[in-house]
C-alpha cells in the first residue's frame, strides 16, 4: 500500500478524531448535578471525535492519486479553504446576519469554489447546474446545523 499524502493526513486525522473521541468520553458527565444527558460537556467533541475518526478513514481509503483528475493543485485547494474559513470565522459569522443566513453563503461559496475547480472531474458542467446544487446543498446544512445547535444542544447562535 502506497503512503500518498490522502493516507498520510487520513491516518492523521482517524489519529487526532481517536485522541478527541478518548478525551470526551473521559470528561466529567454531571450525574450528580442532574444535568440534562443531551448538554453533557463531553457530548459534541466527542461526535466530532468520531466524525473526524470516519472521515479520516475515508480518506485513508480513498488513497493517492485518487484526486489526479483535478485542475487545482493541493496547495492552492488548501489556501483557498483557508481564506474561506478565516473569513468567514473573521469577517462574517457575528456581525449582524443571522447564522443561518451567514452559513449557507459560507458554504454556498465554498462548495461551489471547489466543485468548479473540479469541474472536468464532474459530470455536470454548467455553472448554473452547480450553483443550483451547490445552493440546495448549502441551505440544507445550514438549516440542519441551526436546529442541531439550537434545539439538541440548546446553543444560542449569533
Amino acid at each position: 500500500m502506497r503512503a500518498g499524502p490522502d493516507r498520510l493526513f487520513g491516518a492523521g486525522w482517524f489519529a487526532f478524531g481517536a485522541a478527541v473521541l478518548a478525551a470526551s468520553w473521559r470528561m466529567d458527565r454531571l450525574e450528580g448535578l442532574h444535568i440534562n444527558p443531551w448538554s453533557v460537556p463531553g457530548l459534541l467533541p466527542g461526535l466530532l471525535g468520531a466524525l473526524m475518526m470516519l472521515f479520516g478513514a475515508a480518506l485513508f481509503l480513498r488513497g493517492p492519486g485518487a484526486n489526479d483528475g483535478t485542475k487545482a493543485s493541493g496547495a492552492g485547494r488548501t489556501w483557498m479553504a483557508l481564506v474561506l474559513c478565516v473569513g468567514f470565522a473573521a469577517g462574517l459569522l457575528g456581525h449582524g446576519l443571522p447564522f443561518w443566513l451567514t452559513a449557507a453563503g459560507f458554504m454556498f461559496v465554498a462548495i461551489l469554489s471547489f466543485r468548479w475547480l473540479d469541474r472536468e472531474a464532474e459530470a455536470t458542467g454548467s455553472l448554473g447546474r452547480l450553483a443550483l446544487e451547490s445552493a440546495a446543498i448549502a441551505i440544507a446544512a445550514s438549516v440542519a446545523i441551526s436546529l442541531l445547535f439550537q434545539e439538541v444542544f440548546l446553543v444560542r447562535l449569533p
